[in-house]
């Protein structure tokens, strides 16, 4: 154990992960890698100078088993004198209001209690018990996404401070060496054996393979990583520093870059002044949202490029506009065709937004450029009583009844499962009848009274049609 203590020591001094008066919140699950962690960072606590607590969240999914796992740990920390800070985040109840996946609303609500507490008691550091196992199954799973494999972070801020992860070095095995040499206790979570997630699956699958036929696969992916985050770290540094050298802004506080300097620039420099560009639009990302790589591809080819006038348009209502080589984001005004409910009258095309419309006709006398000139067609019968169709955005407790279900289905889960991005199911249009009634979202689902082929029964026709964004 001697040499896992000069690992773990050395491990915090090259990334200076504490300091002497740091105050470090532990969070403790209960499980054998938070109680090592948590054991650890109290029994050295004076050798580093810092004062420990621990804080456990129960997340609801397991009733009294999972309460036992917050009294388990509130009862270590009373044997080591620890504080101890008890929360709970009632993760059924969201999923059944909200939906969304369980893993990321457990840490989404998780963090958020973290750093709330962190805020209220002045405790200046997080550290959590990932270890170097935790990092080979990240890695592959990244690099199995098609993202870049820089894993976990040794240490990253947050809202309350800095996260950092002291065990990364060490592999599980060690920890439960740990813990048996120091007679600790433990909880096991039921979940950690499920394939249902897929973590497990590459923890249960894929990782004894890849350590079978290199045990030191684990510690290889910690040092690797270890340096990619160190040579990420420059490269954000070197683009930000050429950023402030070429960015300028305009009367409203957004962001104009000379499109000359940027051109001359590494696309590696190019590609990390994106997202700090978006970071000053979004506030530091304050701002929730959410963009894909696609866009950020979209954008680099567009910002790079002189060629022309360019409008792109972001999230939130925001606009990347490029005229030859002035490149410049603007807010656009709020659409009021987007607000209130509007009625679809037949026969026109009608606008939802500033890049789509919507038509409608009886299915015999639809318009001439209908067919050539829409991106999606559907047949639909309605009784004389649904009508004036109208659109208008999703309200709370929305559903539509979808072919081959004998219920409704709320348009949030039908989000989730369509994977419509989270700054898009405000901006689609809700197409609903004289009663009320969701029949239909057009670009996503369609209710039972519509169909894509038409029938004897189809009375109407609807068609979208997307306007370019690009120009």
């Amino acid at each position: 154990m001697d040499s896992f203590r000069q690992v773990i020591f050395r491990f915090i001094k090259d990334w200076s992960l504490v300091a002497p008066g740091d105050r470090v919140l532990v969070a403790c699950s209960g499980g054998v890698d938070s109680v090592a962690l948590l054991h650890f960072m109290a029994s050295n606590r004076k050798k580093m100078g810092i004062e420990v607590a621990a804080i456990h969240v129960d997340h609801k999914l397991r009733g009294k088993e999972s309460a036992i796992d917050g009294t388990f740990v509130e009862t270590m920390c009373e044997m080591h004198g620890l504080p101890f800070f008890g929360g709970s985040v009632p993760v059924p109840d969201i999923i059944e209001k909200d939906g969304g996946n369980v893993q990321a609303v457990c840490r989404d609500g998780r963090y958020a209690f973290f750093t709330d507490i962190m805020q209220e008691h002045s405790y200046s550091v997080l550290a959590t018990a990932h270890h170097a196992e935790d990092q080979l199954e990240t890695v592959l799973m990244q690099m199995t996404k098609g993202r870049m494999p820089s894993g976990i972070p040794v240490k990253r801020e947050i809202d309350g401070g800095l996260l950092i992860r002291p065990f990364l070095p060490v592999m599980k095995a060690e920890l439960y060496s740990y813990v048996a040499e120091n007679d600790l206790h433990y909880r096991e979570d039921p979940s950690n054996g499920s394939d249902t997630y897929l973590r497990n699956r590459f923890r249960h699958r894929v990782l004894p393979f890849v350590l079978n036929e290199n045990p030191a696969a684990a510690e290889n992916a910690v040092r690797m990583t270890g340096l990619l985050q160190q040579d990420e770290e420059l490269l954000e540094t070197l683009a930000q520093d050429r950023l402030d050298e070429i960015m300028t802004f305009t009367e409203a506080g957004l962001p104009t870059v000379d499109g000359n300097a940027f051109s001359d620039m590494h696309q590696a420099l190019q590609r990390r002044m994106i997202t700090l560009l978006l970071k000053y639009i979004y506030d530091g990302e304050n701002v929730p949202v959410k963009y894909n790589s696609a866009l950020i591809n979209q954008l680099l080819y567009h910002l790079a490029s002189q060629n022309g006038n360019v409008s792109i348009h972001l999230p939130r209502g925001y606009r990347f506009v490029r005229e030859y080589d002035v490149l410049t984001f603007v807010r656009d005004t709020p659409n009021e065709e987007m607000t209130g409910q509007k009625i679809l009258p037949k026969g026109t095309w009608t606008s939802w937004g500033n890049d789509l419309q919507i038509y409608w006709n009886e299915a015999d006398n639809p318009a001439e450029e209908l067919l050539t000139d829409s991106d999606e067609i559907m047949y639909f019968d309605l009784p004389h009583s649904a009508f004036p169709l109208s659109i208008r955005r999703r309200e709370d407790g929305d559903r539509i009844l979808l072919p081959g279900m004998e219920n409704p289905k709320r348009l949030s889960r039908l989000f989730i499962d369509e994977k419509v991005a989270m700054t898009e199911r405000d901006r689609l249009p809700i197409l609903v009848t004289a009663q009320g009634e969701v029949c239909a979202v057009p670009g996503v689902r369609y209710g039972v009274p519509f169909s894509g082929n038409r029938t004897d029964r189809s009375k109407y026709i609807v068609s979208t049609r997307r306007l370019s964004l690009i120009y």
